[in-house]
């Protein structure tokens, strides 16, 4: 047996911001989530709990990739979230870099949610509700807009100055007309996709089913464990394909899912996976669907190929900041 050391590497969350762009993270979501998956490749998320305390982790072997890795965060009682993801090599099972993933999360979970309305939202120029104004929110419409014209984007969320500021601020970015609607209702009758990116403060819905007459597609990001609220089970009623990125973690996991079970309405039958989406097998049925819904949890091959995206760009730019720490690796 020899020991030898290899050089460990840190991406922080500036260099991940400055570096990452939308339409690259969607394509490399879109291929990853483009071949076939074994149930080891992203297994269930792993859970911790002490009371108030919790730690989380999500791990993945992308197929085809160079790195495998996991995202770790925790919370306690006095929250205050870090996320960190560690890379190592597929091939000798080196760690190669520990990733700042705070930006990590929105940019995946966004451009995993861009990738799956690529294949279910109408080839046209959308009129967008938005419930939300907050980092998940923000980038939401960013990685819509690389993939679509955005006619409208109409955003509501409970803090007047946080809908127009976001209303501002995008319409300046992008051109794109901006209204800060005054009710949920309001931001939404009107759009042909609709996006819910923002848990309701006391964990009752804040999406219902009957304001959707013009809707074409939803994405439901915020209710991610059994005690989260997001969509009204008229939502799920209503949706007649739903695409979830972890078929088992969003029918058994999820509060709105759970409550739509206890209201008798069955939705089983109507879900498939984001990788049979996008590997195509279930193309007759996103034909057929006339309001199809991508419901997400999060998946560590998600934070797993964005962030080899961020290590090589942060490569490139010589924006890897190398760790005066030595691991060793032992040879066999």
């Amino acid at each position: 047996m020899t020991v030898s050391n290899a050089a460990v590497s840190f991406v922080p969350a500036s260099a991940v911001l400055e570096i990452l762009d939308w339409k690259q993270v969607i394509e490399s979501l879109s291929r990853a989530y483009s071949v076939p998956h074994g149930p080891m490749v992203s297994p269930l998320r792993t859970v911790a709990r002490n009371g108030r305390i919790w730690l989380r982790s999500l791990t993945a072997i992308p197929p085809g990739a160079r790195f495998m890795g996991g995202k770790l965060f925790g919370m306690g009682p006095k929250p205050a979230i870090n996320y960190l993801i560690p890379l190592f090599e597929q091939e000798t099972g080196e760690l190669r870099a520990l990733v700042d993933g705070a930006f990590i999360t929105s940019f995946r979970t966004a451009s995993t949610s861009a990738a799956a309305l690529d294949v279910l939202a109408p080839k046209e120029d959308l009129v967008i509700g938005m419930i939300g104004s907050g980092q998940e929110a923000v980038a939401h419409a960013r990685a819509i807009h690389a993939i679509r014209r955005i006619g409208e984007l109409r955003i509501f969320s409970p803090t007047p100055e946080s809908r127009a500021r976001f209303a501002k601020t995008f319409q300046a970015e992008t051109g794109v007309t901006c209204v800060a609607a005054d009710t949920p209702e309001d931001a939404v009758r009107p759009a042909t996709l609709v996006v819910a990116a923002a848990r309701s403060r006391d964990e009752s819905p804040i999406l219902y089913g009957d304001w959707l007459d013009n809707c074409r597609a939803v994405v439901s990001v915020g209710s991610t464990v059994p005690e989260q609220r997001e969509i009204d089970t008229s939502v799920v009623a209503r949706s007649d394909l739903i695409v979830c990125d972890v078929l088992e973690e969003v029918m058994h996991e999820t509060g709105d899912m759970i409550a739509a079970k206890k209201a008798g309405v069955s939705f089983e039958q109507k879900c498939v996976s984001l990788n049979d989406l996008l590997c195509g097998k279930v193309a007759d049925r996103v034909r057929s669907a006339s309001m199809p819904m991508f419901k997400s949890v999060g998946a560590g091959i998600q934070d797993i190929v964005c962030a080899e995206l961020a290590y090589e760009l942060a490569d490139k730019a010589r924006r890897l900041v190398p760790l005066p720490i030595e691991f060793y690796r032992k040879t066999i």
